[in-house]
């Protein structure tokens, strides 16, 4: 028995033993640091240009709003929005049944206008002649002043032209009805793309309100306003950058086409006209679009990515990895900045190893491992 509880105790020791010693091992491993994995790009100088974007609409350069020029209601739309047509080509058909009935009607007055012309050209014709025959009698002493003034004034009024002018006012009356006729008939004046159709079947079009736009969207057109202060920047010829995020996410070259001399007098800026092609019809007419202007530019200074910096408590910080692994916070100055980097005139130095991503999970001390996949 004393054998027996001798071995009991010593194995109770070394299972006691084997427990602290595992346990020691845990409070190790929970005691071990944590890496936090980060991505890095080193402080490099390059040139910089610091950009400032304004909003605009996209249209083409040759854009027609097409008004009805008669009130009629639509009979056919032949086209839709974003239909290539060509100038001439019929876009919508109006019902243009009461100008055909006044096309006949005008047919008619001139008719009756050119009937009584010739009426009055036989009547003038004998007009003549007894006032030719009047004449010789008054000569002779066989016709009275009296009679040979009144043949006179029945020459003359005939010869007043009257009739002719009947015959001119009925057949400007017709061209009027056949004017409004053609009108019904609404056609593209210019080679482009339907942007609108604004009228449907049974409508009755407005001479007031568009019934279609078309635009030529080969070459586009964006109108910006550009304040005071920098519009010394922008010259005409100048190219830039103009985003369409719509039509995808890297930007279009575009070429300052215009820059008014006087400001708006209200909102007391300038407007600018840029323009760029559209050969591949990408961007469509009616698109937002930002235009990028760079204003200052300078030449080889330190640069690092805009994500490195993190605005904190007023201050620029950056986050450095040490020789051993660990994220140091530096207080950084910057100056001119583009859509991609920004210029740090005080903090670092070329080559410094600065944080891109992850450094708003990391503080001062705190271990990193640095991974592939920095900012370029």
């Amino acid at each position: 028995m004393k054998k027996i509880k001798k071995s009991l105790s010593v194995l109770l020791m070394l299972v006691l033993a084997l427990s602290l010693l595992s346990g020691c091992d845990k409070k190790k491993e929970a005691a071990k640091e944590t890496e936090l994995s980060v991505a890095t790009v080193k402080a490099e100088k390059r040139d910089i240009a610091q950009a400032v974007k304004y909003p605009g609409t996209v249209r083409g350069v040759n854009e027609v709003y097409i008004m009805p020029k008669v009130p009629a209601r639509v009979t056919a739309i032949l086209v839709k929005p974003g239909d290539r047509v060509s100038a001439g080509q019929t876009l919508l058909t109006l019902d243009g049944s009461d100008f055909e009935a006044a096309i006949k009607r005008g047919e008619a007055a001139v008719a009756l206008a050119e009937a009584g012309q010739k009426a009055n050209t036989i009547q003038l014709e004998n007009a003549r002649l007894n006032y030719e025959r009047i004449q010789k009698l008054f000569d002779a002493g066989a016709a009275s002043q009296q009679q040979l003034e009144g043949a006179k004034s029945a020459y003359e009024l005939l010869s007043t032209g009257s009739t002719e002018a009947a015959v001119e006012q009925a057949r400007a009356g017709l061209l009027e009805a056949q004017t409004q006729l053609g009108h019904c008939t609404i056609t593209s004046p210019i080679n482009g793309v339907a942007g609108s159709i604004n009228l449907s079947l049974g409508d009755t079009a407005s001479p007031t309100s568009p019934a279609a736009v078309v635009s030529d969207t080969s070459r586009l057109e964006i109108e910006t306003l550009v304040s005071e202060s920098e519009v010394s920047y922008i010259k005409t010829g100048d190219m830039v950058d103009v985003m369409v995020k719509a039509a995808g996410e890297k930007p279009f070259k575009g070429r300052v086409d215009s820059v008014s001399s006087v400001p708006d007098p209200m909102k007391r800026q300038y407007t600018a006209k840029v323009v760029l092609e559209n050969q591949d019809s990408r961007i469509k007419s009616g698109m937002f679009a930002e235009v990028v202007i760079s204003t200052l530019s300078k030449q080889d200074v330190l640069c690092v990515p805009l994500a490195a910096v993190i605005p904190r408590s007023g201050r620029q910080i950056v986050y450095t990895v040490d020789s051993k692994n660990r994220a140091r916070e530096v207080e950084v100055e910057t100056e001119l900045r583009d859509n991609r980097y920004v210029e740090i005139s005080s903090g670092l130095k070329v080559g410094d190893q600065v944080i891109t991503k992850g450094n708003t999970l990391v503080n001062n001390g705190t271990l990193v491992r640095v991974i592939a996949g920095g900012a370029k």
